[in-house]
C-alpha cells in the first residue's frame, strides 16, 4: 500500500557514459513505493548510449516526468552542484541519484517518512542520508558502509561527510541556500557540501543505519566506499600530502557565502577552523575549542596530528 503523498521529489541524477548499469538504476526508480517523483538528469557529455537509454525510459511516462538536459561538462561535482544551483528545479523535496546503483523500492518512502516527522516544514533545513549495502559489478553483496554512531554536527561536517550523496534526500529549504551561491562555485563533492551547509545552519541531519540502496563498486567508480585498512592508509597519505587542505579551501569558499547567516556558535567554530593555519599553539587551541572530530576516534587523532603539521586548512 502506498504511503500518503507528502509532496513531489525531484530526483537529481548526474550521468556520464553510464550505459552499462543505468538501466538497473532506472528500473529501481520506477519501482519506488513513493510515486510522486520527477527524474531530472544532467548528462555531462556522454559519448555512449546513456542519453538514448534515458530518452527511451522517459517515453514510459507522461511528458515532463523524466527530463534530460546537458550538464556543464566539468566533472561529477560540478554537474551535481549545477542541479543544486538551478532555481528552475522547484519541489518540496530532492534526492541525489547516481547512474549505477540500485535503490530498494522503499528508499524514497522511508526517507520522506523520517524527514516529515514532528513539525516539519519544507522550508526547514533538513537532510536524510543512510548507510549503503555494497555490491560488486555482478551485484554480489560485498559488505556495508561503516555504521556511524557519533552525533552529526558542524564540527564533524568540517572534517568528513556522513553519508553518500546517492542516499541523500533533502528539503526545499536546504536547496534554496545553494541557489544563492555563485554558479561557478567550486565544490569537492555534492554530498559533503550538503552536510556542511545543513549542519552550519543547525538544520536537521538524519542518519538511517538501515541501508536503502545497493552501492555498486566497480573500476569506473569516481568515489568508492573507502573501506579496508589499506584503502584508509592510502587515502590518509593523500590527505596528508595536501589533498585535504585543498578540499578545505573549497569548502570554506562556500561557507564564506553563508557566514553572515550562520548561527553565532557555528560562525565562531568556522572562524576557529579557518584559524587552523596559524601558529602551532593557535592550531592546537582552536582544534580543541572547536571540538572538531571524525566519526572514528582513531581518525580524529590522525587529523589532530595533521593539524599539528598545518595540513587541514
Amino acid at each position: 500500500m502506498m504511503m500518503s503523498d507528502k509532496g513531489k521529489i525531484s530526483i537529481l541524477m548526474g550521468t556520464y557514459n553510464g550505459e552499462k548499469y543505468l538501466e538497473k538504476q532506472l528500473r529501481s526508480i520506477a519501482s519506488q513505493t513513493y510515486t510522486n517523483w520527477t527524474l531530472i538528469v544532467s548528462d555531462d557529455g556522454s559519448t555512449d548510449s546513456t542519453c538514448e537509454i534515458i530518452t527511451r525510459f522517459a517515453k514510459e511516462f507522461s511528458e515532463g516526468r523524466v527530463i534530460l538536459f546537458q550538464g556543464p561538462g566539468k566533472g561529477f561535482a560540478a554537474n551535481f552542484y549545477n542541479l543544486l544551483n538551478r532555481k528552475d528545479i522547484d519541489s518540496p523535496f530532492y534526492a541525489f541519484c547516481d547512474q549505477d546503483d540500485i535503490w530498494c523500492n522503499n528508499k524514497l518512502e522511508e526517507a520522506i517518512n523520517q524527514l516529515t516527522t514532528n513539525d516539519f516544514s519544507t522550508d526547514n533545513y533538513a537532510l536524510y542520508g543512510s548507510r549503503t549495502k555494497l555490491i560488486d559489478s555482478d551485484e554480489v553483496n560485498i559488505g556495508y558502509s561503516p555504521c556511524f554512531l557519533k552525533e552529526f554536527t558542524f564540527s564533524n561536517a568540517l572534517l568528513q561527510s556522513y553519508a553518500g550523496g546517492n542516499t541523500m534526500v533533502f528539503s526545499r529549504g536546504l536547496k534554496t541556500v545553494f541557489e544563492t551561491f555563485p554558479a561557478n562555485l567550486p565544490i569537492v563533492s555534492h554530498d559533503w557540501i550538503l552536510y556542511i551547509i545543513c549542519s552550519a545552519m543547525n538544520g536537521t541531519v538524519i542518519y538511517d543505519r538501515e541501508p536503502k540502496i545497493l552501492y555498486r563498486q566497480h573500476g569506473q567508480n569516481l568515489v568508492g566506499s573507502n573501506t579496508g585498512i589499506l584503502s584508509k592508509l592510502t587515502r590518509f597519505n593523500r590527505l596528508f600530502a595536501g589533498e585535504f587542505k585543498c578540499w578545505s579551501e573549497k569548502n570554506c569558499m562556500a561557507l564564506e557565502c553563508l557566514k553572515d547567516r550562520m548561527p553565532a556558535d557555528n560562525r565562531r567554530d568556522y572562524e576557529r577552523f579557518s584559524a587552523l593555519n596559524g601558529s602551532l599553539l593557535k592550531r592546537i587551541t582552536n582544534f580543541i575549542k572547536g571540538g572538531f572530530y571524525r566519526q572514528s576516534f582513531i581518525e580524529t587523532c590522525a587529523f589532530f596530528i595533521m593539524n599539528l603539521f598545518r595540513k587541514l586548512v
